[in-house]
């Protein structure tokens, strides 16, 4: 029966096996850089703020790794972070650096381009407003709309106070009273058409398109 220092030698070389395989494996990636595009992240914008400049949705990031981590990468595996807890009214710079960069173990960041974003902030706002039915067609020939109600009349909507104090109405999905003789009567979705400003909380509002023969 071998003794157990004759199995611990077998145990050993066994080892330094896989670990010369191994390094091998890593030896044999050689090291190289890749310029991609990833997915700018931005954080910790404070509640009362809004961004109103269009940032890029992408930024160019060198890394340098090995070609086998390099090829193995996902979509999703690097980001650009950048932080706006300190952001405040008005046009600000931010810096890219290497240190801002998510990326896989063993990848390292050479550089971002651009190297600086400018982002614009303003205040942010809520805002009232009343609720404007769209109405799609003609009823039948002798027939009209004699009134639209919406219910409710209006709605709270958020965004840059610039952009609200220009707000006048929110409007709603079409409501189609072609070749109708009676009352239309649907729940609609509502919103804004400006994109910088939004409705509080998604919601539906129902419009009833009241319809009656023309008088004579």
């Amino acid at each position: 029966m071998p003794s157990l220092s004759i199995r611990n030698f077998g145990l050993k070389v066994l080892s330094i096996f896989i670990a010369a395989l191994l390094w091998l494996v890593v030896a044999g990636d050689s090291v190289v850089e890749r310029v991609l595009r990833v997915p700018v992240e931005l954080q910790n914008l404070p509640s009362d703020l809004e961004i109103v400049s269009n940032p890029p949705d992408t930024v160019e990031v060198r890394l340098r790794g090995s070609s086998g981590t390099l090829s193995r990468m996902a979509t999703g595996d690097v980001a650009t972070v950048i932080d706006l807890r300190a952001a405040r009214p008005g046009r600000r710079l931010f810096h890219l650096t290497p240190g801002q960069v998510k990326a896989p173990y063993g990848l390292e960041t050479v550089q971002v381009s651009p190297a600086t974003l400018t982002l614009e902030f303003e205040t942010s706002g809520v805002r009232v407003v009343r609720v404007t039915p769209t109405i799609d067609g003609r009823p039948a020939a002798g027939f009209e709309v004699t009134a639209v109600r919406s219910e409710p009349e209006t709605i709270e909507v958020a965004g840059p106070a610039s952009a609200l104090k220009q707000l006048r109405e929110a409007i709603t999905e079409p409501i189609s009273v072609a070749d109708r003789r009676d009352t239309v009567q649907e729940v609609v979705t509502v919103g804004v058409i400006d994109p910088s400003v939004r409705v509080r909380s998604p919601q539906t509002v129902t419009v009833t398109v009241t319809i009656a023969p023309v008088k004579p």
